[in-house]
């Protein structure tokens, strides 16, 4: 798959340091519109495809917002890359399972009594 369908330009130098490992954390600035979550999604998916002990939690600030921005993008960003066929999109819990049991959950950060503890169940997050 060619990334350049899929990821801005704006993003392309930055592509290639998550590729490298360079760092292990990244604050992406940019407005609405800047595709910052279209490449954090596509980031996380290849990252899980290339390491199968993988998993992520992805938060949002509101809870009634999840299942139409981040949840949606992911499903967008799946697609793009051929692979959302393989993948179980699962919206209580709100969570993409991959085939080999890896689990990218999604959580709101509005209630922080809810983000005690989060156990997927095999790997790492």
């Amino acid at each position: 798959m060619n990334l350049t369908n899929v990821i801005a330009p704006a993003f392309y130098e930055l592509h290639h340091e998550v590729k490298q490992n360079m760092n292990h954390e990244y604050w992406l600035k940019g407005g609405r519109g800047s595709t910052k979550s279209t490449f954090a999604s596509v980031e996380i998916l290849i990252g899980m495809l290339s390491d199968a002990d993988a998993n992520a939690v992805v938060f949002r600030r509101y809870q009634n917002v999840l299942r139409e921005t981040v949840f949606g993008q992911f499903e967008w960003s799946a697609n793009k890359l051929g692979i959302a066929h393989t993948l179980k999109f699962q919206v209580s819990p709100m969570q993409i399972i991959f085939p080999t049991g890896q689990k990218i959950v999604f959580k709101a950060a509005d209630n922080p009594r809810k983000l005690k503890s989060v156990n997927l169940g095999r790997g790492y997050n």
